[in-house]
Protein backbone atom coordinates (compact mmCIF):
# COMPACT_ATOMS: atom_id res chain seq x y z
CA UNK A 1 0.00 0.00 0.00
CA UNK A 2 1.29 3.49 -0.81
CA UNK A 3 0.07 6.67 0.27
CA UNK A 4 0.59 10.18 -1.51
CA UNK A 5 2.26 12.70 1.13
CA UNK A 6 2.35 16.46 0.42
CA UNK A 7 4.88 18.77 2.26
CA UNK A 8 3.24 21.89 -0.06
CA UNK A 9 1.69 22.27 -3.63
CA UNK A 10 5.07 21.65 -5.18
CA UNK A 11 6.06 18.93 -2.95
CA UNK A 12 3.42 15.86 -3.03
CA UNK A 13 4.92 12.20 -3.63
CA UNK A 14 4.29 8.59 -3.04
CA UNK A 15 5.44 7.36 0.26
CA UNK A 16 5.59 3.40 0.32
CA UNK A 17 3.13 2.00 3.39
CA UNK A 18 -0.32 3.89 5.56
CA UNK A 19 1.05 6.83 7.50
CA UNK A 20 -2.23 6.17 9.30
CA UNK A 21 -1.64 2.93 12.16
CA UNK A 22 -3.95 3.82 14.37
CA UNK A 23 -7.52 5.22 14.36
CA UNK A 24 -9.23 6.77 17.73
CA UNK A 25 -12.88 6.69 17.64
CA UNK A 26 -14.30 8.50 21.01
CA UNK A 27 -18.15 6.74 21.43
CA UNK A 28 -20.45 7.73 23.37
CA UNK A 29 -23.23 5.76 22.28
CA UNK A 30 -25.30 8.26 20.23
CA UNK A 31 -26.16 7.68 16.55
CA UNK A 32 -23.67 10.14 15.18
CA UNK A 33 -20.23 7.53 17.35
CA UNK A 34 -21.98 4.77 15.40
CA UNK A 35 -21.70 6.12 12.31
CA UNK A 36 -18.05 7.74 13.07
CA UNK A 37 -17.46 3.93 14.33
CA UNK A 38 -18.28 2.41 10.71
CA UNK A 39 -16.67 5.01 8.76
CA UNK A 40 -13.69 4.07 10.61
CA UNK A 41 -13.68 0.61 10.02
CA UNK A 42 -13.89 1.24 6.73
CA UNK A 43 -10.70 3.86 7.29
CA UNK A 44 -9.05 0.99 9.26
CA UNK A 45 -9.69 -2.29 6.79
CA UNK A 46 -8.21 -0.31 3.57
CA UNK A 47 -5.15 1.06 5.50
CA UNK A 48 -4.68 -1.66 7.48
CA UNK A 49 -4.57 -0.05 10.56
CA UNK A 50 -5.76 -0.36 14.28
CA UNK A 51 -8.71 1.01 16.27
CA UNK A 52 -8.91 1.91 19.51
CA UNK A 53 -12.35 2.75 20.79
CA UNK A 54 -12.65 5.21 23.93
CA UNK A 55 -15.55 6.27 25.91
CA UNK A 56 -15.24 8.97 28.48
CA UNK A 57 -17.40 8.50 31.81
CA UNK A 58 -18.49 11.44 33.87
CA UNK A 59 -19.62 9.78 36.86
CA UNK A 60 -18.13 12.01 39.68
CA UNK A 61 -20.38 15.73 38.06
CA UNK A 62 -23.36 16.60 39.10
CA UNK A 63 -26.15 17.74 37.39
CA UNK A 64 -25.99 21.74 37.05
CA UNK A 65 -28.47 24.54 35.64
CA UNK A 66 -27.25 27.34 33.90
CA UNK A 67 -30.05 30.19 32.80
CA UNK A 68 -33.05 27.18 34.03
CA UNK A 69 -31.48 25.05 31.47
CA UNK A 70 -29.76 21.54 32.62
CA UNK A 71 -26.39 21.18 31.84
CA UNK A 72 -24.83 19.04 29.55
CA UNK A 73 -23.10 16.46 32.55
CA UNK A 74 -24.89 14.33 34.18
CA UNK A 75 -24.28 11.25 36.47
CA UNK A 76 -23.87 8.24 34.50
CA UNK A 77 -25.87 5.27 35.83
CA UNK A 78 -24.01 1.35 36.38
CA UNK A 79 -26.72 0.32 33.78
CA UNK A 80 -25.83 2.85 32.19
CA UNK A 81 -22.26 2.12 31.79
CA UNK A 82 -23.26 -1.86 31.02
CA UNK A 83 -25.09 -0.61 27.63
CA UNK A 84 -21.92 1.38 27.16
CA UNK A 85 -19.63 -1.67 27.58
CA UNK A 86 -22.25 -3.92 25.51
CA UNK A 87 -21.87 -1.57 22.87
CA UNK A 88 -18.05 -1.61 22.99
CA UNK A 89 -17.95 -5.49 23.00
CA UNK A 90 -20.71 -5.32 19.65
CA UNK A 91 -17.76 -3.01 18.21
CA UNK A 92 -14.78 -5.41 18.52
CA UNK A 93 -17.04 -8.32 16.89
CA UNK A 94 -17.47 -5.84 14.28
CA UNK A 95 -14.10 -5.66 13.75
CA UNK A 96 -12.98 -8.82 14.44
CA UNK A 97 -14.68 -10.14 11.87
CA UNK A 98 -12.90 -7.71 9.75
CA UNK A 99 -9.52 -8.57 11.00
CA UNK A 100 -9.06 -5.31 12.17
CA UNK A 101 -6.96 -5.18 15.61
CA UNK A 102 -9.11 -3.53 18.27
CA UNK A 103 -8.59 -2.29 21.88
CA UNK A 104 -10.95 -0.02 24.00
CA UNK A 105 -10.80 1.83 27.07
CA UNK A 106 -13.39 3.38 29.48
CA UNK A 107 -12.10 6.54 30.87
CA UNK A 108 -13.16 8.70 33.55
CA UNK A 109 -12.50 12.32 33.17
CA UNK A 110 -14.48 15.90 34.09
CA UNK A 111 -13.19 17.09 30.53
CA UNK A 112 -14.04 14.92 27.81
CA UNK A 113 -12.19 17.44 25.13
CA UNK A 114 -9.01 17.81 27.09
CA UNK A 115 -9.16 13.75 28.02
CA UNK A 116 -8.96 12.52 24.70
CA UNK A 117 -6.61 15.79 23.41
CA UNK A 118 -4.57 14.25 25.79
CA UNK A 119 -5.18 10.62 24.99
CA UNK A 120 -3.94 11.28 21.33
CA UNK A 121 -0.89 12.71 22.05
CA UNK A 122 0.07 9.90 24.67
CA UNK A 123 -1.36 6.76 22.42
CA UNK A 124 0.43 8.26 19.01
CA UNK A 125 -2.85 8.42 17.45
CA UNK A 126 -2.45 8.85 13.64
CA UNK A 127 -6.02 9.73 13.24
CA UNK A 128 -9.05 10.58 14.83
CA UNK A 129 -12.78 9.46 13.45
CA UNK A 130 -15.48 11.16 15.50
CA UNK A 131 -19.29 12.13 15.40
CA UNK A 132 -20.00 15.82 15.18
CA UNK A 133 -22.88 15.76 17.65
CA UNK A 134 -23.26 13.79 20.82
CA UNK A 135 -25.84 13.91 23.50
CA UNK A 136 -25.80 17.38 23.76
CA UNK A 137 -28.50 19.74 23.81
CA UNK A 138 -30.76 20.54 21.15
CA UNK A 139 -29.14 24.16 20.97
CA UNK A 140 -25.86 23.75 20.95
CA UNK A 141 -24.23 24.47 17.53
CA UNK A 142 -24.33 22.30 14.92
CA UNK A 143 -20.85 20.89 15.62
CA UNK A 144 -20.68 19.71 19.25
CA UNK A 145 -18.26 21.38 21.20
CA UNK A 146 -16.54 18.16 22.42
CA UNK A 147 -16.00 17.69 18.67
CA UNK A 148 -14.88 21.12 17.93
CA UNK A 149 -12.51 21.40 20.22
CA UNK A 150 -10.55 17.95 19.70
CA UNK A 151 -10.80 19.11 15.74
CA UNK A 152 -8.91 22.40 16.81
CA UNK A 153 -6.62 20.89 19.02
CA UNK A 154 -5.62 17.53 18.27
CA UNK A 155 -2.19 16.95 17.19
CA UNK A 156 -3.31 14.45 14.10
CA UNK A 157 -6.23 14.90 11.59
CA UNK A 158 -9.69 14.65 13.23
CA UNK A 159 -12.64 13.34 10.76
CA UNK A 160 -15.91 14.68 11.78
CA UNK A 161 -19.03 12.21 10.98
CA UNK A 162 -22.62 13.45 10.99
Amino acid sequence: MSQILCTDLDSCSTVQGSLIKKILVPFDNSKHAVRAFGFALDMAQKRKASLVVVSIIQDSIEKSWVNDTPGREKNMTKSSKDILKEQIRKMQTQAKKLNIPFDHALLSSHSIAETLISFISTNKIDLTVMGTRGKGMPKEMMLGRVSTDVALNANCPVVLVK
